[in-house]
C-alpha cells in the first residue's frame, strides 16, 4: 500500500485552494492536505475549516510563507509568480519536496536558483497542467497528422 502523502499549500489564490487542495478530496488515501500559508487571513482560516486542520498550521503573512517549521511531506507552491524561487528554496531547505507552480519565475536569470534541489536531494515538479488537457491534445493530435498544415506561429494566452 502506498504511504499517504501530507501537503502543505503556500498560496490560497485559483490554483492553491481551488485546483490542488481539491484534488485531497478525490483522492484522499494519497493526499491530506495538513497546512495552509496566505497573506489573506479570512481565506487561509476558511481553508483551515474546509480541510480540518489544525489551528498551528495555518499560516498568514507577506508572500504566504510556511513558516519556520516543517508542516508537511511536500510544499505546494502556488503563489505570485515572483516568489516562487525564493519560497521554493527556502522550503527545499526546510527538507520539503516541492509542487511548484508555473512559472518557476518570470526572471530567466532566477530559474538557475531550483538547481538547489540536486544539492540538497530534493525533488521540484513544476505544474504544466493544461499540457494534458483534451483541448490541448486534441491541437497536438492535428499538429502530429499535418491535418492543419505547417505551423508558422502559435499564441496561447491564459487569462487569468
Amino acid at each position: 500500500m502506498q504511504k499517504q502523502v501530507t501537503a502543505a499549500i503556500a498560496g490560497l489564490g485559483s490554483r492553491g485552494k481551488d485546483v490542488y487542495a481539491p484534488m485531497s478530496r478525490l483522492f484522499p488515501e494519497k493526499l491530506k492536505i495538513t497546512a495552509v500559508a496566505d497573506p489573506d487571513p479570512s481565506r487561509a482560516m476558511q481553508m483551515r475549516e474546509e480541510y480540518r486542520i489544525e489551528e498551528g498550521q495555518v499560516l498568514w503573512k507577506r508572500g504566504g510563507d510556511a513558516g519556520a517549521a516543517r508542516l508537511a511531506d511536500v510544499m505546494i507552491i502556488a503563489t505570485q509568480d515572483r516568489q516562487h524561487v525564493r519560497q521554493a528554496v527556502r522550503a527545499m531547505e526546510r527538507g520539503y519536496d516541492i509542487l511548484l507552480e508555473k512559472p518557476v519565475s518570470p526572471e530567466l536569470d532566477e530559474c538557475g536558483r531550483c538547481q538547489k534541489a540536486e544539492e540538497l536531494k530534493r525533488k521540484v515538479v513544476v505544474c504544466h497542467v493544461l499540457r494534458y488537457t483534451p483541448f490541448y491534445q486534441t491541437v497536438k493530435s492535428l499538429l502530429d497528422a499535418g491535418r492543419i498544415g505547417e505551423v508558422v506561429s502559435v499564441m496561447a494566452v491564459e487569462n487569468v
